[in-house]
C-alpha cells in the first residue's frame, strides 16, 4: 500500500506542475515586461516537451530499469524549478519550463508500467485507476493552490514549492522504492530496435485506437483546468482565490466516478461499462449546449454538465487504461509512453488550440466536451471490433 501511494504520488508530479503558476500569470507577465499571450505560451511549451518525453521514457526505463529514472527525472525537475524562480527573462522562463516538460513525463509513465510490473487484474486496474485520477486530479487542484501561494508570497514562490515537493519525492523513492524490472526482463535501448518496437506499435489497430480514443476522454475533462483563468474570471465572474469553486466540484465528481466504476465492472462487464460511460459524456456534452445556450450559465448551474462528464469519464479511464497497456504485455514502459504522448497532447491541445476559442463562452466549452465524447465512441468502437478480430471475443 506504500509502494501504490507512493507510486500516485509520482504520477501526479507533472500534471500539477503543468498548471500550479497558472494564477500568477498576470504577475509574471508584469515583472517580465511581457504578455500574457506570452506567458501563456511556456505552459504549451511545457506540455509539448510532456508529451515528446513521454514516447521515450518508458523504452528507457524498459532499458536501465524504473527506478534510476523516476530518481533522476525528480531531481532535475526540482533543479528546473529553481532556475524557473530565479528566471528575470521570459526566454529564461521558457529554457526552465521546457526542462521541467521533459522531466514531467517519467512519472505518469513509468507509475502505470511499474503497476503492470507487480499487480494483476483487478488490482492492477484499482491501481492504475488511482493513478489516473490523480492524473486529472492534480491539473484540476493546481491552480487552487497555486492562487494562494501567489497571493501569499509571490510567484517565485510556486517554483519554490516545485522544487521542495520533488526533491522530498526523490528522496522517498530512494529509501522507499523497490525496483520492479529486474535485469533479466529488459529491453535494449538502441535506436534500430526502438523504432521497430513503436513502428509495431503504431501498427496495431486496437491499440492505437485505444490510446487516442483515451486522450480524447481526457480532453474532455482537463479543458476545464486548461481554461480554468478564463472560466473563473470571466464565465464565472470570480477572482483570482476562487478557483476552488471550479475545481473541487469537478475533482469530487471525479473521485466519485473512479469510486463507482471498479464496483460495476464486475457485474456488467468491461465492454458495456465503458459504452455506456461514453453514452453518459456524449449526453453531457448535448445538455451543456442547450443549457448554457439557454442562458443557464449563473453558477453553480455552470458546471453541472462538467461534473456529469468528469464523473463518467473517471469510471471508465481505468479500464481503457488497463487494456491498452496489455496489448504489449512485454513492452509495458513503451505502450504507457504512447498512451501518456497521446493525454499530453490532448492537454496541450486544449491548452493552446480550444482553450483561446472557447473564451468568455460556457456553451463553447461544452461544445468541445461533445466533440471529445463522439471520437471517444468512435475509436472505442474501432477498439471493439479489432478486439473481437484479435482475440475471439
Amino acid at each position: 500500500m506504500r509502494d501504490a501511494a507512493l507510486l500516485a504520488a509520482i504520477s501526479s508530479l507533472g500534471p500539477f506542475a503543468a498548471n500550479t503558476y497558472v494564477p500568477a500569470f498576470k504577475a509574471i507577465a508584469a515583472d517580465l515586461g511581457v504578455s500574457m499571450v506570452a506567458v501563456q505560451q511556456s505552459l504549451s511549451l511545457y506540455l509539448a516537451c510532456f508529451a515528446v518525453s513521454a514516447l521515450f521514457v518508458g523504452a528507457l526505463s524498459d532499458a536501465v530499469g524504473r527506478k534510476p529514472v523516476i530518481l533522476g527525472s525528480t531531481l532535475i525537475f526540482a533543479a528546473a524549478s529553481f532556475g524557473a524562480m530565479f528566471s528575470s527573462s521570459i526566454e529564461a522562463l521558457y529554457f526552465w519550463r521546457m526542462l521541467q516538460g521533459t522531466c514531467a513525463a517519467v512519472g505518469p509513465v513509468i507509475s502505470q508500467a511499474v503497476i503492470r510490473d507487480r499487480w494483476e487484474g483487478a488490482d492492477a486496474a484499482k491501481l492504475i485507476g488511482l493513478t489516473a485520477i490523480l492524473f486529472a486530479l492534480a491539473p484540476a487542484l493546481a491552480p487552487v493552490a497555486g492562487g494562494w501561494i501567489t497571493v501569499l508570497a509571490g510567484w517565485p514562490a510556486v517554483f519554490a514549492f516545485l522544487a521542495l515537493f520533488n526533491l522530498l519525492v526523490a528522496l522517498l523513492v530512494l529509501r522507499c522504492l523497490r525496483e520492479s524490472l529486474p535485469a533479466a526482463r529488459r529491453q535494449s535501448f538502441r535506436p534500430r530496435t526502438l523504432l521497430s518496437s513503436y513502428g509495431v506499435a503504431v501498427r496495431h489497430k486496437a491499440f492505437m485506437a485505444g490510446a487516442v480514443g483515451h486522450g480524447f476522454a481526457f480532453l474532455g475533462t482537463i479543458l476545464y483546468s486548461a481554461g480554468a483563468a478564463d472560466f473563473v474570471l470571466h464565465i464565472m465572474g470570480m477572482d483570482v482565490n476562487s478557483f476552488g469553486f471550479l475545481m473541487v466540484p469537478l475533482v469530487a465528481a471525479t473521485m466519485a466516478g473512479a469510486a463507482v466504476g471498479p464496483r460495476i465492472m464486475p457485474r456488467i462487464g468491461r465492454w458495456r461499462l465503458i459504452f455506456g460511460g461514453i453514452t453518459v459524456l456524449i449526453l453531457a456534452g448535448v445538455g451543456g449546449i442547450l443549457f448554457e445556450w439557454k442562458g443557464l450559465v449563473a453558477y453553480p448551474a455552470v458546471i453541472l454538465f462538467p461534473m456529469i462528464y468528469n464523473f463518467a469519464v473517471s469510471a471508465i479511464r481505468p479500464v481503457m487504461n488497463v487494456m491498452n497497456l496489455d496489448w504489449f504485455p512485454r513492452n509495458r514502459g513503451l505502450a504507457a509512453s504512447i498512451q501518456q504522448f497521446c493525454m499530453t497532447s490532448a492537454f496541450c491541445l486544449a491548452s493552446s488550440v480550444f482553450v483561446p476559442l472557447v473564451m468568455g463562452e460556457a456553451w463553447k466549452y461544452s461544445a468541445v466536451m461533445l466533440g471529445a465524447a463522439l471520437m471517444t465512441g468512435l475509436l472505442w468502437l474501432v477498439v471493439r471490433r479489432a478486439s473481437l478480430r484479435m482475440c475471439g471475443e
